[in-house]
């Protein structure tokens, strides 16, 4: 839902911050500097170092008279290791850490005793919603009609907007594997060089995961922002003012690359054709140079077909995947779900590579050096199905951040990526594994579970 006229070219601005080391030190500067209000939706919000170093960010804001505003999902945080973050097992080699991070309660209050407001997402969808206006309650009925069991579906988004002036989404939640000061090695293992860090006393002897926030400056921020209304306002949260301008003036020129063009798409369980779905879909039939996809779940079978589809009529477009290796995946099934189609995308020339040593969890694509997506969305059912998780991107129209994400992200991990080949898939009994699935996987890829 746009709140803003389409803005001139060049009105916004972003930035896409790669792994954490550059995530949280930019996190904290624009939460520190906020004036007036600070929105935060995140699908997990753990309770462990940077967690609590950002909740205490938040708690001084509220505290100094700040609008803090949170939403997060209680239930799915506390299961951490259920979403196979692998969140309790990490911080338990921490020797500076003796409680339980998943136990986000206790930070929950620390908020609230602040100031700060806190709502959970995870709701019964079922429940009466009075404070809704006509076309919210319409919204609520339709995700109502479609959802059978609440606990099934998530609010997957990642969005921090602070003073409506600067928004951040991708794919990093607020944790120590995904936000951290200290940068990895990408040729290291991320199990020795964390077992290196401990013994060294580093702050910070984590498992770190390769991920990304993307930070916009500019009309588009109004746009997210609404989207957050939106959901804070569905989950039961107060009415507050909603306006498209930012709420305090910036603090010299906007940071970042100028681009075209910035677009919101959301999908949500409501049973309607998935926007996010569609807009991948179409990128793919129509790219006529290049594709690059990274994303940590990647085996949808509309997206397979396309990327098969695209590759096989125009044999001359370059087509590069990269994905998680099965050493460094935090989910055994997603990764056997994502090899079943190897094969089907190495006869047609795609470059499938799988990142090593750390686990990827970057979930972005850019089509012919032009347009490239930011934001939660995996490429598997839960994501791109018409009535499961909510979910929030960000296409951009700009040929200089498409060119940046290329040579920063895709140029760089594919020199710490294994190519895959025909010669994987035959013959041994690796190559059976990737071209066969464990019943299990199967049972799940039916019913649309991962």
């Amino acid at each position: 839902m746009p709140v803003n006229d389409a803005p001139p070219p060049g009105a916004n601005h972003a930035e896409m911050l790669v792994d954490g080391h550059h995530i949280l030190p930019a996190l904290l500067a624009d939460l520190r500097a906020a004036r007036r209000e600070i929105h935060v939706s995140m699908f997990l919000f753990f309770r462990d170092p940077v967690g609590l170093e950002i909740a205490a960010v938040l708690c001084d804001k509220a505290a100094a008279g700040v609008t803090v505003r949170v939403l997060l999902n209680l239930q799915k945080t506390a299961m951490g290791d259920p979403f196979s973050t692998g969140e309790k097992e990490m911080i338990e080699e921490d020797p500076n850490v003796d409680y339980d991070p998943t136990e986000v309660g206790p930070l929950c209050e620390q908020l609230k005793t602040s100031g700060v407001e806190v709502v959970d997402t995870n709701i019964d969808y079922d429940a009466d919603r009075p404070h809704l206006d006509e076309r919210l309650r319409s919204v609520a009925a339709q995700i109502r009609d479609v959802v059978g069991v609440d606990d099934l579906h998530i609010d997957h988004r990642k969005l921090v907007i602070v003073d409506r002036r600067v928004a951040y989404t991708g794919g990093a939640n607020i944790g120590a594997q995904y936000m951290n000061h200290a940068p990895f090695d990408p040729a290291v293992d991320a199990r020795a060089e964390a077992e290196a860090w401990r013994d060294a006393g580093s702050r910070e002897p984590w498992r770190k995961w390769h991920d990304s926030l993307t930070r916009f400056e500019g009309p588009v921020v109004a746009d997210i922002n609404a989207h957050f209304y939106e959901r804070w306002l569905l989950d039961g949260g107060d009415d507050f003012a909603l306006a498209p301008e930012a709420l305090a003036p910036a603090d010299g020129p906007p940071r970042g690359i100028p681009v075209d063009a910035a677009t919101v798409l959301v999908n949500a369980p409501d049973g309607v054709p998935n926007p996010v779905r569609e807009l991948y879909l179409a990128l793919i039939a129509t790219a006529q140079r290049s594709i690059f996809v990274e994303n940590p779940y990647s085996y949808h079978p509309a997206i397979i077909a396309a990327l098969v589809a695209a590759k096989t009529a125009r044999p001359e477009l370059d087509v590069t995947v990269v994905l998680p290796a099965l050493e460094w995946n935090d989910n055994e099934y997603a990764h056997d779900a994502q090899q079943f189609h190897y094969a089907a995308l190495i006869a047609c020339g795609v470059a499938v590579y799988e990142y090593q040593n750390h686990f990827t969890h970057l979930k972005t694509a850019v089509f012919d050096e032009r347009w490239s997506i930011h934001g939660s969305t995996n490429l598997n059912f839960r994501s791109l199905e018409d009535d499961m998780d909510f979910e929030l991107v960000v296409l951009v129209d700009g040929p200089a951040l498409a060119a940046d994400v290329l040579a920063r992200v895709r140029d760089v991990d594919v020199t710490h990526a294994r190519r895959f080949t025909a010669a994987d898939l035959d013959g041994s009994l690796a190559g059976l594994r990737i071209t066969t699935r464990d019943p299990r996987t199967l049972l799940l890829l039916e019913r649309r579970a991962l």
